[in-house]
């Protein structure tokens, strides 16, 4: 045999073991992200329905197509939706109630990706409760002319938060004009 072929062959039996290698690595992620999908899913839904009664403590959630509906004794007394934006470290999942005179009840973030100690603190109550009864046209923050303090040194992450509150608030406008006719 040539040196040639020998190494033709090595080569070949080389992309064969790397093939097989790479199907059974790929069987496995298929089977293991199987095994957990649902309870990924079930905590992911948990971690929702907190968010949710943190909002509207006694409140009963409808769903309806991209929001929940929240409702006391059957009565409608406001809006919560969960919302998704980028901050300065990745994406920022957050649940937003709106009162039916279009001023937010709460504001709770489910998860992010900010920086730990420093853009985390949107996470925190101290910052988060800022927006409570605030309009739209207070949305901001102070240094744009709003109500809201940015969290010192993270000011990306803070203009996040508010911008994602201040979309859905818009988006529901039309929602709050037809709840109160």
């Amino acid at each position: 045999m040539s040196k040639s072929s020998v190494l033709d062959v090595i080569k070949s039996k080389s992309v064969v073991v790397l093939t097989l290698i790479c199907l059974i690595t790929g069987g496995m992620l298929a089977v293991t992200y199987n095994l957990t999908r649902e309870r990924i899913a079930e905590a992911e839904q948990a971690e929702i329905n907190q968010a949710l009664s943190e909002i509207f403590p006694s409140a009963e959630f409808v769903e309806e197509n991209d929001y929940y509906m929240a409702l006391e004794n059957g009565e409608l007394i406001g809006y919560a939706m969960i919302v998704e934006g980028r901050g300065f470290g990745g994406k920022i999942k957050a649940a937003i109630g709106i009162r039916l005179d279009g001023t937010i009840q709460r504001v709770r973030v489910i998860s992010h990706s900010e920086t730990p100690g420093l853009g985390s603190k949107v996470a925190g109550d101290e910052f988060l409760a800022q927006f409570e009864g605030k309009t739209l046209e207070e949305l901001k923050l102070k240094k744009e002319g709003g109500e809201i303090d940015a969290v010192t040194g993270a000011t990306i992450s803070s203009r996040a938060v508010v911008d994602i509150v201040r979309e859905e608030l818009q988006k529901m406008m039309g929602r709050l004009a037809e709840a109160q006719e």
